[in-house]
Parts: structure tokens; sequence; C-alpha cells
């Protein structure tokens, strides 16, 4: 048997009538982590957490009976329990793998280029669509509305690709440490297209990007 069961904790709390405030402020436990217990979507409390959690409730319980309380309540022998995972069974928020290579630094980078992207973007989405006026009612869409749609694109295609390269998308070759910009498929032509916005994410080298500004003088 396990040291203390996310039923018999509930059952004991119940029992005390306690809330998991009350518990986490008694034990100085994390009410999170005994909401995480109880409900059984993770596991973060070491072994030692765990036997303070039961002492704490088998000392309530004989606080109870010594006050003449009449109360069915048990834990049974006490074993070691597996080692604590933070791994959730019910996943509650977005996430995106990281590759080792990438530093800090460069995540931090990324993700503020996204969220300086994501704006551009909200602004752009926002561009009224207006559309020409012709003989025949409306026509097609005016310049500026293509300019937008253009702009949107790219700049999903930005983001996109950002946060697959810091994950590694070795399907393509595509990864933080490899640029992607030599080459004559679409992906390069791509990121060489937005050399500007990739560097400013922390995802091109400076001597990368001193290439391929030497190179559009060039041209």
């Amino acid at each position: 048997m396990a040291i203390l069961s996310a039923d018999q904790s509930r059952q004991a709390r119940k029992e005390f009538g306690l809330s998991q405030a009350d518990v986490a402020e008694a034990t100085g436990l994390k009410r999170q982590y005994l909401s995480e217990f109880e409900s059984e979507t993770a596991q973060r409390f070491t072994s030692a957490q765990l036997r303070k959690l039961r002492t704490f409730y088998e000392n309530k319980l004989e606080e109870a009976r010594a006050a003449g309380e009449e109360i069915e309540l048990t834990f049974g022998d006490a074993e070691e329990t597996p080692a604590a995972s933070i791994e959730a069974v019910k996943a509650k928020r977005f996430f995106f793998p990281v590759a080792d290579e990438v530093s800090d630094e460069t995540l931090a980078s990324t993700l503020a280029n996204i969220r300086a992207n994501d704006k551009k973007l909200a602004e752009s989405l926002a561009t009224l669509a207006e559309r020409e006026s012709s003989l025949f009612g409306e026509g097609d869409y005016t310049e500026e509305v293509l300019q937008a749609i253009r702009e949107s694109l790219s700049l999903l295609a930005a983001n996109y690709l950002q946060v697959r390269a810091i994950g590694g998308w070795p399907e393509i070759g595509l990864s933080a440490s490899n640029d992607k910009l030599s080459g004559n498929d679409v992906l390069a032509a791509i990121i060489a297209s937005m050399t500007d916005n990739f560097a400013a994410a922390g995802l091109l080298g400076s001597a990368a990007v001193e290439g391929e500004e030497k190179e559009r003088r060039a041209v």
C-alpha cells in the first residue's frame, strides 16, 4: 500500500472538516500540489511530503478519538511510493518542445519576437477588407487589403517556423542551430525573405545575417 492515496487524503480531510487550504497551511505543503494529488491529475509530492501529510491526518485522528469522537478512518501500512512525477494526466496549458541546444537567451528572444509579430498580425487582420468599385458591382480587393493579406500570411509563417525551429523539425532539416539560408528549396526561400524577423528572434547568426545583407546589396 502506498504511503497515502488520493482517496484517503480526500476522505480524511472531509472527515475533519478541513479545506485544502487548511491542510496546506497546517502542513506547509502547496495547496496546488494537494489539489492535483487529490484529483489525481498529477503527483508532485515527494515521499517525505506524503509521509508528512499522512502524519498530519494520523495526529488529527488521535486527537479526535482522544476527545471521544468515533471516526472510522484507517490508513494501513505505509510503503514507499515511486518518485514524484510532474507530468500531469490532463494537459491544461498549451506547450511546445524546446531542443536542448536552444539557450535561454534564444528562447526568450524567440518568444518576444513572436509576441511582437502577434501585435503586428492583430493590426493587419483588423484591416477592413475593401474592394475596388467596378461597373458591375464590387471588384477585386484593394491593394491595401492585398498587402495586409500578404503581411498576415508572412507573419503567421514566421511565427510557426520559429516555434518549430526552437523545437527542431528534423524531417525538413530545420532547427535553431541550422538557419537554412542556403539551398534552393521553398523553406530556404521563405526564411531568406524574412531574414530580419528571424534575426530578431535570435535564430540567425550574425555572420549569416551579414552575408544575406551583402547578397541583397550586390543584387
